[in-house]
């Protein structure tokens, strides 16, 4: 699901004259936060359930340099869900040259925000989006690179 569309700011460009890293996270957290939105768990959500989500992994990985000027796109999907967590995945490609710039994974879970502990979602909520994981993963897949892992030769 396309969840954003940005262009590359000037001030997000750095002295190597490539977009900073802490910029891709602001995209993709810009993206995480219209898919919450879309999922029903933003705003609205929390102000009538007392119950939210918060992000307690997230594992980015750069692929392309991203240059000022450019136009970005962020695709995101719904990999799993359980009582109290969603695992999520953010494709963010260059509009320009249609080409994989980074992607993030992250684990988010569902607080009872009045007693700030983990919490299991309403019965409802949590078919909801399950319903939503399978429909998006029969539409299409589960996108490359899901559960990628840092990897260092040992010598």
């Amino acid at each position: 699901m396309r969840t954003l569309e940005c262009d590359v700011d000037a001030t997000w460009i750095d002295i190597n004259n490539h977009m900073n890293a802490q910029y891709y996270g602001i995209v993709v957290y810009r993206a995480h936060a219209a898919f919450t939105d879309a999922l029903g768990l933003g705003d609205e959500y929390v102000r009538t359930t007392g119950f939210g989500k918060v992000v307690v992994q997230t594992a980015m990985t750069y692929e392309r340099e991203v240059l000022h000027g450019s136009r970005l796109a962020v695709d995101s999907w719904l990999l799993g869900v359980d009582a109290k967590r969603l695992h999520f995945f953010h494709e963010v490609r260059n509009l320009g040259d249609r080409t994989r710039v980074a992607v993030s994974e992250q684990l988010d879970l569902h607080v009872d925000l009045g007693t700030r502990r983990t919490a299991a979602m309403p019965d409802d909520v949590r078919a909801r989006l399950t319903q939503f994981a399978t429909e998006q993963r029969a539409a299409g897949g589960h996108p490359d690179g899901v559960g990628r892992r840092i990897r260092f030769p040992r010598r």
